[in-house]
């Protein structure tokens, strides 16, 4: 983390020119900066380029990189002739070009290999992926009959006062109902263990932060300034795919599996002293 304070000598108002300077990047550099949500201005996290500074205003910057996951053969959760569960890592996305889903095809050599979900991004955790198409029809039906139950563990910044609640609030016009149970309470933070009993995009993301409990590392729903100088320096949003389970579509037996706490993730609830 980089810090630098705006003064009188600096003739440079807008954000993108005195990350730029300051950094000595070019201004495409500096603009990837403000596009991964890596610049904070008075503890807040700021991503336009054109956003005008002030004298006194303070900024900070995230500038140490980390080298995009790739999957490898012990995060295998689960997998028989239709089904392969993953567990994922933060930093690369589920599906498309350069993605889990490619490098599980390229790993096994068979290119019929397709998610049937998501992840975001920078969440972690089992994601399911099917080995044929018929197998893949199988599995969506289960995700759309909400059969599928999903476990996440999650940081959220605040001190959450209740033990269990639940968030039943439309997202996009849809249903959305989200479950949450306290597993440790902080000063700055806590740690929930989250169900979702609908599956809309970036569902536990908005829930947790339209309470004001928004996930810690969120760089896309949190708008409020962030004290605590630890909590700006999380490079990802701290929330994990922890358990799936369903009924397979074939066999018709139980399968649950778990996905182990990464260590970043395991990291931030040491710091936050959030461990269970």
């Amino acid at each position: 983390m980089q810090k630098f304070i705006v003064t009188h000598e600096d003739d440079v108002h807008a954000l993108l020119h005195f990350i730029a300077r300051k950094l000595t990047l070019s201004k495409k550099k500096a603009k990837q900066l403000l596009d991964k949500r890596l610049v904070f201005v008075n503890k807040k996290r700021v991503w336009i380029a054109s956003y005008q500074l002030h004298k006194g205003d303070l900024i900070e910057i995230i500038t140490k990189e980390t080298e995009p996951q790739k999957f490898q053969k012990d995060t295998i959760l689960y997998r028989d002739d239709r089904y392969l569960i993953v567990s994922k890592p933060s930093g690369i996305i589920t599906n498309g070009p350069e993605s889990l889903e490619s490098n599980l095809r390229t790993y096994f050599k068979d290119n019929h290999i397709q998610a049937v979900h998501r992840l975001d991004k920078d969440t972690t955790g089992a994601v399911i992926f099917a080995m044929n198409k018929d197998a893949f029809e199988l599995m969506k039906t289960l995700f759309k009959e909400n059969l599928i139950k999903k476990t996440y563990r999650v940081i959220v910044r605040g001190s959450i006062g209740k033990n269990t609640f639940t968030v039943d609030t439309q997202i996009n016009g849809q249903k959305a109902v989200t479950h949450a149970r306290l597993l440790k309470r902080g000063k700055v933070a806590s740690y929930l263990e989250v169900n979702t009993g609908t599956g809309r995009m970036h569902q536990i993301r908005i829930h947790l932060a339209s309470l004001g409990y928004p996930i810690v590392g969120e760089t896309e729903y949190d708008r409020k300034p962030i004290e605590h100088p630890l909590l700006r320096r999380i490079r990802r949003q701290m929330l994990h795919a922890y358990q799936l389970s369903f009924v397979h579509p074939y066999t018709q037996k139980v399968v649950s599996v778990t996905a182990d706490i990464p260590n970043d993730f395991n990291q931030c609830l040491k710091l936050l002293h959030l461990l269970e």
